[in-house]
């Protein structure tokens, strides 16, 4: 037995879709004739959403030609609510006739599609909902005159009055006020083990994390003056299985915790995960993070100061073109400036910046 010719998905007009109910007698004369089988669907389609795409596609399936008669702007008043639909029925139209699913449109003036179906007998009734194919009320008539009637269930939760109810929660909030972009006056960059924290090996538990002496006033010392703070640290740990990225995310909130009482900001967190069997560029000294941190802040590295207590810390920032501040005790390598603790390694960034301000001559 010959199947009936494949359904055929061609780029049309929309408007060339949208038929009458006497064009519609004539379109499906048509396709019969050439032995395609109808399916018929309705609804009100007034804000379309995914729910609506999902159902025409799986109804279109179920036939060789799909028609779907949108409700009128006069039965979505009677059925549904006073005050919809939210668009004008050729507008609603036009959309569902987009869809390349779709191959007529047509009006349902009633609040039932009953006298379309008896009229048109299409060979399959289509609806989309979560009911039973029992409790539709035309099921019983189409079912008489030889066609089915098939249910999709929706695959998204939402419908078109969900989506009004969440226009109007949204409309009822005042959108917040724009903040204006922080203009800092340079950027520091902090290692964070042996710098800013007592140094212990492959830390991960966040019970364990102390201040290092000075650097909850330095830090505050450095913020009030403009600069913006961000930590740039390698955590091989990770690599190795001592710890995880959460626990190196918790040691970071500890260590937020005791910064807190001096109301300390730390705007950015760089790291490196890998070890250095890995290579990468972004482990100290290789220069990546360091490199990212001034794109994202917009800073140039004479601007850029770093605070470190390892020797990878320093020449990734001699390297970067930043200033390097060692803040670990006596120091025999290279760098721009060797302090004897945190406070003296502020101070000397404080200088530097004022007399990088000061009027010539």
């Amino acid at each position: 037995m010959s199947q009936p010719p494949a359904k055929i998905v061609d780029i049309v007009d929309p408007r060339s879709k949208i038929l009458s109910h006497a064009q519609v007698d004539q379109w499906i004369a048509a396709e019969r004739g050439l032995g395609r089988r109808i399916g018929f669907t309705c609804g009100t389609f007034d804000l379309m959403h995914a729910g609506h795409v999902q159902y025409l596609h799986e109804a279109g399936k179920l036939c060789d030609r799909l028609l779907v008669a949108v409700n009128s702007d006069e039965s979505v008043r009677r059925y549904k609510d006073p005050l919809r639909p939210i668009n004008p029925a050729d507008q609603r139209m036009y959309v569902v006739a987009g869809l390349a699913d779709v191959d007529a449109v047509t009006t349902l003036d009633e609040d039932r599609p009953l006298a379309l179906l008896l009229r048109w007998k299409p060979e399959c009734y289509i609806k989309g909902g979560d009911y039973a194919t029992s409790s539709l009320r035309s099921a019983p008539a189409v079912e008489e005159y030889g066609g089915s009637v098939r249910v999709i269930p929706h695959n998204f939760p939402t419908s078109s009055s969900a989506t009004i109810g969440r226009i109007e929660a949204i409309a009822r909030h005042a959108a917040p006020e724009r903040v204006a972009p922080v203009e800092y006056r340079g950027l520091v960059l902090l290692d964070r083990d042996g710098t800013l924290i007592r140094d212990i090996p492959f830390l991960h538990d966040p019970a364990l994390v102390q201040l290092l002496p000075g650097v909850g006033p330095g830090l505050a010392q450095l913020q009030d003056a403009g600069f913006a703070l961000a930590l740039v640290t390698n955590q091989q740990g990770i690599a190795l299985g001592y710890y995880s990225e959460q626990d190196f995310i918790a040691v970071n909130q500890q260590l937020f915790r005791a910064l807190a009482p001096f109301k300390i900001s730390i705007a950015k967190i760089y790291f490196c995960p890998h070890s250095a069997a890995d290579r990468c560029e972004c482990r100290k000294p290789g220069t990546a993070l360091l490199r990212r941190a001034l794109r994202d802040f917009k800073m140039p590295p004479e601007r850029t100061f770093l605070i470190g207590d390892h020797e990878a810390d320093m020449q990734a920032g001699s390297a970067a073109g930043l200033r390097t501040v060692w803040a670990g005790g006596s120091f025999a390598g290279e760098c721009t400036y060797v302090a004897r603790d945190f406070s003296d390694a502020v101070n000397w960034i404080l200088a530097t910046q004022k007399q990088s301000v000061q009027p010539n001559g």
